[in-house]
């Protein structure tokens, strides 16, 4: 008997037509994710399409930003600002019984007043060996809020930037009243510059010999109550970046005529501000572009800014004037060479950014202080970096 002929079909079974076409398929479809994403992209660079920022930027958008705001180029750490240990040698006071103190007052006796990151007041006074006591209990409560800078004013009064509410005032040696006082929260009528526009977040201050009142408001994004009991600061400046608008501003408080002006706009993120000695200019730091700028309060160039110290190697937070005229500059996070390792243009698109704001990065424990002159730009008299 013959041997049966093998009988081959081209035919497939579907199943096997399935599996054989599915590589095709995945393919295809990498192909129309990427073309989509790039032509996401592309129309988020070009302003075309805004794309929403979460909570608690609801209603905000990642918008364009304009060319050079984030090529940052920071000074590299060597040389003259090579790392050293100086703040190693620093005394850590009430480490771990105070918690997000952002500033600290020194009053008419010498004590020492700061505030948590809950609003609640804490004292040292002089122990009498060159040291502080610290009060056990907070001695006083300032209410719901997040207070940022704070000083004596010529007074005795305490006046506190409060990320949350707006300017305040505490009638720290009233023993009887012991009022809490909320001086401002809308820019007047009569500013040149923003009339009537809320103060969304009240950052820091300083205040001058006449009890006039400069303050910095960093963006529009108010923070929110986090799950640790306190208003989230770091989430809002976090989401500040990634809307990319320029809405920080340097204001001014007349405790005569209670009015709130605008002398200045238009900064990535204003900080910390201190004034000069002879009150002729107040300093700022734009935490976001990585500089300190100079703005002018008296004088033939009153109403200009000018940029004092550019390309800091960190994120500028607190200013203080020094007592030889210059100024303390505090930086509390290295400065990414953003050009070098070309993300400028990733951060500049809308689209990254609004992705990247939702996430959660923590900033690495670090800390710096500069000294620098306010004769000349960018002249460094003294570093301490940790």
């Amino acid at each position: 008997m013959a041997p049966k002929k093998k009988i081959s079909s081209t035919k497939q079974s579907p199943q096997a037509a399935t599996i054989s076409s599915s590589p095709s398929l995945k393919t295809t479809a990498a192909l129309v994710t990427i073309f989509l994403f790039i032509t996401a992209l592309s129309l988020a660079a070009l302003g075309v399409v805004t794309l929403p920022l979460p909570a608690p930027a609801q209603g905000k958008h990642a918008g364009k930003v304009p060319s050079g705001v984030y090529d940052w180029q920071p000074k590299p750490l060597k040389g003259e600002w090579a790392l050293n240990e100086r703040l190693l040698k620093a005394e850590r006071l009430f480490e771990g019984h105070i918690h997000g103190s952002e500033s600290v007052a020194v009053g008419l006796e010498g004590e020492l007043v700061m505030l948590d990151r809950t609003n609640a007041v804490y004292e040292a006074t002089p122990d009498g060996a060159g040291g502080y006591k610290l009060q056990p209990q907070p001695i006083a409560q300032l209410g719901a809020g997040r207070p940022l800078g704070f000083h004596f004013d010529p007074e005795g009064h305490l006046v506190v930037a409060d990320s949350l509410k707006g300017l305040l005032r505490y009638s720290y040696y009233d023993s009887q009243s012991k009022d809490i006082t909320l001086l401002t929260t809308h820019v007047s009528a009569s500013s040149p510059i923003d009339p009537g526009s809320q103060i969304t977040y009240a950052n820091d201050l300083a205040i001058a010999s006449d009890g006039t009142i400069y303050f910095t408001s960093s963006t529009d994004i108010v923070p929110q109550l986090n799950q640790h009991g306190y208003y989230d600061t770091y989430r809002a400046w976090l989401l500040s970046m990634m809307q990319g608008q320029p809405q920080g501003r340097l204001l001014r408080y007349d405790p005569n005529t209670k009015e709130t002006h605008v002398l200045a706009k238009g900064f990535y993120y204003a900080n910390g501000v201190a004034l000069s000695a002879d009150e002729s200019f107040a300093v700022l730091a734009e935490t976001d572009r990585i500089r300190v700028h100079k703005v002018w309060l008296k004088g033939p160039k009153a109403g200009q800014t000018e940029v004092l110290i550019d390309n800091l190697p960190g994120l500028p937070d607190g200013v203080d004037a020094a007592a030889d005229g210059g100024f303390w500059i505090s930086l509390v996070a290295p400065a990414p060479p953003f050009k070098s390792l070309l993300l400028s243009k990733m951060l500049s698109n809308p689209l990254v950014r609004a992705l990247y704001a939702r996430l959660k990065p923590d900033l690495k424990a670090w800390g710096a202080v500069v000294k620098v002159s306010r004769y000349r730009h960018a002249a460094l008299l003294h570093k301490a970096l940790l």
